[in-house]
């Protein structure tokens, strides 16, 4: 190499300490500017990390549909995004004009007036309230707090607002560990709110389009048990006996509503029984029995026609079902055991189990423990042994049931409502007794 080539070489920067010379002025800087750059970098990662947090916490809300289930979900990561003690979801209530939580983390079912208190007024205005000092601010009410023993001290009040602007609902954080809600807490609220908010409204909409299908339910039974007043107020007995049993068994959520519909609805075929069949007092003969079983297949027939929710499709069949005996000689199919859907085995125990504890024109009320000794001989071949057990555990409950439901019984007639001798199971629930 020439020497030139070596001079060039002694020219160059020394990288080593290009790097010790910028190490210097770092150390040189100001303690506070150093401070300020950790602080901006620290803030960029905390935003980042909370940005995470809520699109985790938009994505869990988006897959719950059911109203209360989502509004405490919300108040749990509320409260743990906020790092508060404790938060509360109000939704309003357009047709009464008030705030509603059933789910607020430390309390149970609240109601108010919009425009009353600072939630309501929040509701009211659209505006967000942050109070770093509850009992210095004059819009607080501390009678809450003397009622139940809390102490709050710092409180974010921030409305949930639909893609229209319209105030939803509510948020309510209380108590900031450590100190009070700054506007970096309102900021993190408004993220979370947009998505909360469309959360909210779907839930709403299932919740409607579901109270809407619950009353065509009942209006259907209702014009069943309406024309025959002995058995007026049946299916919903029926449906409440039934959902008891059903408990028992762990039944919850979907599986216990689609049993409640069915149990509603299983006695739907009747309303193509002529009068003089269904009203007729005392027992029918051969010829009449079997016409009056039709009511369970056109029970099926005509449940057909609706579109029922996907997970709600076998209610028609359990309906149908729920005159089919375990030893296979039941109707209108005659299935037996396990080829009988065990909501239609429940729906049958809860339907005896109204036949007898109820007055009908040919016999008196039986008393409950009257009730489970027939109920018992009819275990077996008739009804399914697993649900007689679960009667059997329910057992308080359904002798609380029926005093609840006393209201509900047909009221005797000039024909009488019979007498013990007399009593029997009902041949629109059983065989006639010439039948073997």
């Amino acid at each position: 190499m020439t020497g030139h080539g070596k001079r060039e070489r002694r020219k160059r920067p020394d990288r080593r300490g290009a790097v010790a010379d910028r190490r210097a002025a770092a150390a040189g800087q100001p303690d506070a500017e150093r401070r300020q750059g950790e602080r901006r970098s620290h803030e960029r990662r905390s935003t980042g990390e909370k940005l995470d947090v809520i699109l985790d916490i938009t994505r869990q809300l988006m897959a719950v549909t059911d109203l209360d289930a989502l509004l405490h979900h919300m108040a749990e990561a509320t409260a743990g995004l906020l790092g508060a003690d404790r938060a509360t979801i109000y939704v309003i209530d357009r047709e009464r004009n008030e705030l509603w939580s059933r789910v607020a983390l430390g309390a149970g079912e609240i109601r108010f007036p919009i425009g009353r208190g600072i939630a309501g007024t929040v509701a009211l205005t659209g505006e967000t309230i942050n109070i770093p000092d509850a009992y210095a601010d004059p819009r607080w009410n501390p009678e809450p707090d003397r009622l139940s023993g809390y102490h709050t001290k710092s409180l974010l009040t921030f409305p949930m607002k639909g893609n229209d602007g319209r105030v939803l609902g509510v948020f309510q954080v209380v108590n900031k560990k450590g100190g009070h809600f700054t506007r970096s807490d309102e900021e993190t609220l408004a993220s979370l709110g947009a998505s909360a908010a469309v959360a909210v409204e779907n839930a709403q909409l299932i919740a409607e389009q579901k109270r809407l299908w619950q009353s065509l339910i009942e209006t259907l039974a209702i014009t069943v048990d309406a024309r025959d007043q002995q058995t007026a107020g049946h299916s919903q007995r029926v449906t409440r006996y039934a959902e008891v049993i059903g408990r028992s068994m762990g039944w919850t959520g979907k599986d216990l509503e689609k049993l409640q519909a069915a149990a509603l609805l299983h006695d739907y075929g009747k309303i193509a029984v002529r009068d003089q069949f269904l009203q007729k007092p005392g027992k029918l003969d051969e010829a009449e029995f079997e016409y009056m079983k039709a009511h369970a297949e056109k029970t099926a027939e005509f449940l057909a026609h609706l579109v029922f929710p996907l997970d709600m499709r076998e209610v028609p069949m359990i309906a149908s079902q729920h005159h089919e005996r375990m030893d296979g000689k039941g109707y209108p199919k005659g299935l037996n055991a396990d080829r009988i859907h065990i909501g239609a085995r429940i729906v049958a125990a809860a339907d005896i189990f109204d036949a007898l504890t109820a007055p009908r024109y040919y016999k008196p009320a039986y008393p409950v423990d009257k009730t489970m000794e027939l109920m018992k001989e009819m275990t077996g071949p008739h009804l399914d042994p697993r649900v007689m057990d679960a009667v059997k555990r329910a057992l308080p409950e359904l002798e609380r049931t029926v005093e609840q439901l006393k209201p509900t019984w047909p009221k005797p007639t000039e024909e009488g409502m019979g007498t013990i001798a007399e009593a029997a199971l009902s041949e629109r629930d059983a065989a006639p007794a010439t039948k073997t």
